[in-house]
């Protein structure tokens, strides 16, 4: 029986943009946590450096500042800055709070903190999406990271997960009127960056807003007023949701735009139901019923689950990346050896034969 293994060394054009990256990337959500020990932290940046990463994500949001200081940390420790691509984020402005101050707290919709603050650092989260907000974000990401430059910035957390129908008016207008997308398209043309990129989410927090499509709505809006190069995609494209083939990953390809798979393990469910919950809230039933038959099949094949959630994403035409997230040298690790492990062909037929996996969807066999 023939088997196909996904190529995760030759690096892929993002979208339209000059940005160029390894299939395999590196989340450094993780490295927010302050639990996480930073040695550990910087051990799994060398670790994925060694098994070929040269794709790297993070944002101002994970531990407030935490995860991008111990990214650029872990990255000087590594090859030259021309190696290598950094992406991260802008939306939030990370304010010194030296004496807390409740009256900057504010909820998201579901009530959970939407600006919190740092007990360890002192700073709290301020949304700001204007031009001098995101001028002054990007100055304060090269600062905390240690480098003269980014790759990529995604305008970060605009949907209904975090923000309420008026904040989204109001980001749009510090956006459009206030020029935060003139801002984006200036550092681009000065080559500070090479993309411009938007998140994509879908997470238990806002699964309403995606079926009748008002999530959709917004991020066509979003395409309409930023020149976006990409998506940042996390939980609508995974080998347990494909919503993202109904309208997000058409519009990519209608506008030349590259999709960054963020989450392919569905929030770490497929790896480690035990320890994770789906999409970061409580698991519904049926994502337990379909995740107990997508594993029988993998043991029928004699395959990984996470191997074929890992390697899913990355047979669409428009995806460029996937960047599970890694808490320590063994994800690391683990990640990459998820992506080289041959996956017969015949698995993906039957995925498909067992209505697990959209008849539409792209596999790394074929169609």
């Amino acid at each position: 029986m023939r088997s196909d293994a996904v190529d995760i060394v030759t690096p892929r054009q993002v979208g339209k943009s000059a940005l160029r990256v390894t299939p395999h990337g590196f989340g450094s959500g993780p490295f927010g946590y302050p639990q996480i020990p930073h040695q550990q932290c910087l051990e799994a940046v060398q670790a994925a450096w060694d098994e070929g990463v040269r794709f790297f994500d993070t944002a101002p949001f994970y531990g407030i500042g935490r995860s991008e200081r111990r990214l650029g940390l872990g990255l000087s420790e590594c090859g030259d800055r021309a190696e290598y691509a950094v992406n991260t984020k802008v939306g939030r402005t990370l304010e010194p709070e030296p004496v807390v101050d409740d009256t900057n707290a504010t909820p998201t919709p579901d009530g959970s903190k939407r600006t919190p603050r740092d007990r360890r650092s002192g700073h709290r989260v301020h949304f700001d999406y204007s031009y001098e907000g995101i001028t002054r974000q990007h100055r304060d990401s090269l600062q905390r990271l240690g480098m003269s430059r980014v790759n990529g910035l995604t305008i970060h957390d605009l949907d209904y997960g975090y923000q309420s129908p008026e904040q989204i008016e109001h980001i749009f207008a510090e956006l459009s009127q206030q020029g935060g997308a003139r801002a984006l398209a200036e550092l681009r043309a000065a080559d500070h960056i090479q993309a411009i990129g938007a998140g994509c989410n879908r997470e238990m927090r806002n699964h309403a807003s995606w079926e009748g499509g008002l999530h959709e709505d917004l991020i066509e809006r979003l395409a309409d007023n930023v020149d976006l190069d990409f998506l940042v995609i996390a939980g609508p494209y995974t080998l347990l949701d494909t919503i993202a083939l109904r309208r997000v990953l058409p519009l990519c390809e209608a506008r030349n735009m590259g999709a960054i798979i963020a989450s392919p393990y569905a929030g770490g469910w497929l790896v480690d139901p035990e320890s994770h919950s789906y999409m970061y809230g409580e698991t519904p039933d049926q994502v337990r019923e379909k995740s107990a038959a997508l594993a029988a099949v993998c043991r029928d094949f004699e395959v990984p689950l996470a191997a074929v959630a890992l390697q899913f994403p990355l047979a669409h035409p428009a995806v460029a990346a996937v960047i599970p997230g890694a808490r320590s040298p063994a994800e690391a690790r683990s990640a990459a050896e998820h992506l080289r492990i041959p996956i017969p062909p015949a698995l993906w037929d039957v995925l498909k034969e067992q209505r697990l996996l959209d008849e539409a969807a792209p596999t790394p066999s074929g169609p």
